[in-house]
């Protein structure tokens, strides 16, 4: 590669670009392709988890709930108490802010059965400030399905935002293993003839090599690449009558070399650069410069010169190297997407 810089300065000695950012760039390569398990890089997609959505009332609150015009969190907890207990309470009496209407929710793995213990999520209904500490009362948890997987309750604790300083928490929380299981999800492995395998990148080759290892491990047109992102996989009839789980095992243990779609991934916030396996560059020059007007951008022309050509690392090495900041080295590589000199996907985090 042949970097070329060119810099000058018109009446000013301060430097063109100020490092104000921190850029994170770990190359690793390797000499040879990288075996990977199919049960890694693919799910079934006839076994999923499912959503559980449910209201509750949190209670022990500083001061920092509901307003006392908001009545659902206190109207909630009237009706609770006179369910539960056969106390009546005019809602109107509640007016201390430490009570908190809320949407619960968590994610019901496959397979949960009932005793098992789930994470859940609290999010504020109302106007309350805070959550933290707080303590959520019995909540019921329902799939889609209209029926109640399980139940929610106990102590709520708020993580500050990353960077966040001063200033009040988020009205939302959680409760690590909050969640209990009363019901279990029903999906049999037991009439399936066929089952499908979802890539969890979809990728036209890999979905093409996951068929042909399959079809060499077992037999020829037992496995059908579909599109980018599913192979459906005909079961055997060995494997039927409640053997299917050994059969998911043996798919899953199977070994291939993933073809990967070349991408480009860029965390503004920490300046965090990961660059994809197969990331090729065209020859380019970038203009770099402040907007002002008494200095000179600096040039720098990137020109492959090797038959591997310039690495897209080399790129923000280069622009590294004379301290350009994150923001301007996001919108380079935008520019070099839509001039068509950098081949990947960039994604912007």
């Amino acid at each position: 590669m042949v970097i070329r810089k060119k810099m000058r300065y018109l009446g000013s000695t301060r430097s063109v670009f100020r490092i104000s950012s921190l850029f994170f760039l770990i190359l690793v390569t390797s000499a040879v392709a990288v075996e990977v398990q199919v049960g890694d890089v693919t799910r079934i997609q006839e076994i999923n988890s499912n959503q559980l959505l449910g209201m509750g009332i949190v209670v022990g609150l500083p001061g920092s709930g509901d307003s006392t015009r908001l009545v659902l969190g206190r109207q909630a907890l009237s009706n609770m108490l006179s369910r539960m207990e056969g106390v009546r309470l005019d809602p109107d009496q509640l007016q201390a802010r430490n009570i908190a209407a809320v949407i619960v929710t968590a994610d019901l793995p496959p397979f949960a059965k009932t005793g098992d213990r789930l994470d859940v999520f609290v999010s504020s209904m109302g106007d309350a400030k805070d959550l933290n500490n707080g303590t959520l009362l019995f909540a019921r948890l329902q799939a889609g399905d209209g029926k109640v997987y399980a139940t929610a309750q106990g102590r709520i604790v708020v993580t500050r935002p990353k960077g966040a300083r001063g200033g009040t928490l988020p009205p939302n929380g959680k409760i690590s293993s909050g969640g209990l299981v009363v019901r279990d999800l029903e999906i049999s492995l037991d009439d399936m003839d066929s089952i499908n395998l979802r890539l969890n990148h979809p990728n036209y080759s890999t979905s093409s090599l996951i068929a042909k290892k399959i079809n060499e491990t077992f037999w020829n047109g037992i496995a059908e690449p579909m599109d980018s992102g599913t192979v459906k996989v005909e079961v055997p009839e060995a494997y039927h009558g409640g053997k299917l789980v050994n059969f998911i095992a043996a798919l899953s243990e199977l070994k291939i070399e993933p073809n990967t779609q070349a991408t480009v991934v860029v965390d503004p916030k920490t300046g965090a650069v990961v660059i994809g396996e197969g990331v090729q560059i065209s020859p380019f020059a970038v203009s770099l410069g402040n907007g002002q007007g008494d200095e000179i951008p600096t040039t720098i022309n990137i020109t492959p010169v090797s038959s591997a050509g310039t690495t897209l690392g080399d790129v923000i090495s280069a622009l590294k190297s004379v301290g350009t900041k994150t923001e301007d080295l996001i919108e380079v590589l935008k520019l070099m997407e839509k001039a068509g000199a950098l081949h990947a996907t960039l994604i912007i985090m």
